[in-house]
């Protein structure tokens, strides 16, 4: 796996804006705009897994 960004906050606009209190956090946003927060350590997998299913299609309504 690639390196992923690392996004620098300096003013902490995104963690008031995502609810961050701690690191490590992860917020994962699909095609639609659904957001899932994570707080605490990911490891490749859990990435890789995480990753793979933001490529999917949404279900049918």
């Amino acid at each position: 796996m690639t390196a992923l960004p690392h996004v620098f906050d300096e003013q902490g606009d995104i963690w008031r804006q995502y609810k961050i209190s701690s690191q490590p956090a992860w917020i994962f946003i699909d095609t639609n705009g659904n957001q899932e927060r994570v707080i605490g350590a990911l490891n490749e997998s859990e990435i890789r897994t995480k990753l793979e299913n933001l490529q999917k299609p949404a279900p049918s309504a």
